[in-house]
This record gives C-alpha cells, sequence and structure tokens, in this order.
C-alpha cells in the first residue's frame, strides 16, 4: 500500500477509534432521558400524580395510590392505536424485567369495552396490570393526554417525573438504563 494510505487513513481510524466510538459507549453522564425520548417533569417544582380510581379487566377498582412507594410506568392506550399496539411487547419485557425490583407498569385503556381489551390482552399474552378508563375522564382531564400513546413515568414519592408521547422502544438498552436510574432513587 502506498505511503498516502498510511499518511491520511490509518490517523483518520486511530481517532475515530479513540475519540468518536468511546463517547458512543461510555455510559457515564449519558442522558438516558433525551436518548429514549421522555421529556423530565417536575425538576423546579414537584408535580403530584394525580389519583384515579379505575376498574382493572376482573372489575376490581384498583387506585394509583395502591402502589405507593413503587415506580410507575402509566401508559394510556386504546387497541385500535397502531403505535400503542406496536410498542406493547416492549412494555412487557419491561415489566417482566423490573416487576419484583419495584416497577408497575399500568396500562389504562381509554374508552373501550371490558369484552374487546380483555380479548386483546389475552390474545397477546401480556401480564401487566390494564386499567379501563370508559368514559375517558382520567386520560382527557386528569393526565390531559392528546394522543396514544401517552406514558408517564411517576417517582416512588407519586411525583410526574417524566411523559413520552408517542410509542417508544422500551426493552431498548438506553430505557433500562432509564428505568434503572429512576428505581435508584
Amino acid at each position: 500500500m502506498s505511503s498516502i494510505f498510511y499518511q491520511n487513513v490509518i490517523p483518520l481510524v486511530i481517532c475515530t477509534l479513540f475519540f468518536i466510538y468511546p463517547l458512543n459507549v461510555n455510559s457515564a453522564g449519558r442522558n438516558y432521558w433525551a436518548d429514549v425520548g421522555v421529556i423530565k417533569i417536575g425538576e423546579k417544582k414537584p408535580v403530584p400524580a394525580p389519583d384515579f380510581t379505575l376498574n382493572n379487566l376482573d372489575g376490581r377498582r384498583v387506585s394509583l395510590k395502591d402502589f405507593k412507594g413503587k415506580v410507575i410506568f402509566l401508559n394510556f392506550w386504546a387497541t385500535w392505536c397502531t403505535p400503542c399496539v406496536i410498542e406493547m411487547p416492549s412494555m412487557e419485557v419491561l415489566h417482566k424485567r423490573y416487576k419484583d425490583k419495584g416497577l408497575v407498569v399500568l396500562a389504562v385503556n381509554s374508552e373501550e369495552g371490558v369484552k374487546k381489551v380483555s380479548s386483546f390482552i389475552k390474545k397477546k399474552s401480556y401480564t401487566f396490570p390494564v386499567l379501563l378508563d370508559s368514559d375517558g375522564s382520567v386520560i382527557n382531564n386528569s393526565y390531559r393526554a392528546m394522543g396514544f400513546p401517552t406514558t408517564y413515568l411517576i417517582d416512588r414519592s407519586g411525583m410526574v417525573i417524566g411523559k413520552a408521547e408517542g410509542a417508544r422502544e422500551w426493552d431498548s438498552l438506553e430505557s433500562f438504563k432509564l428505568i434503572e436510574e429512576i428505581l435508584k432513587k
């Protein structure tokens, strides 16, 4: 090979390996919130999560306050919402991975009947808790979700700390790191 190759290409490869690559793999100081696309909420002024009570798929009344002391992944969705359907398998992965570490994945369906939602959840074999907002009051009034899916992250003290509008890959390494960061607090 010519000396031009060694003079021009090799230094470029070395720079790439030693300067650019470590920036992409080093997790120290990484902003997983931005990586996942979750907007931080309440950093300056804490925002309490509005409590609500809804029926689960078995007809039992469940309140948000029932999960006090846990980190809550609160997802608003509908069966007709394609992005919701696409992100749900990754929510199931999150649920299975962190349910014993203090995370509750809570899916709140908007304005659909129990038969339709139960059939959907059973067909997909999801195991996270599902609640029914039959009149849309929690989604529209308490949380003011403007579209589906919308996810709120709530810390152990009941404060809303994050919001994601639209589907995410919740089973990504960045999502895992974000959830682990929240669980440590």
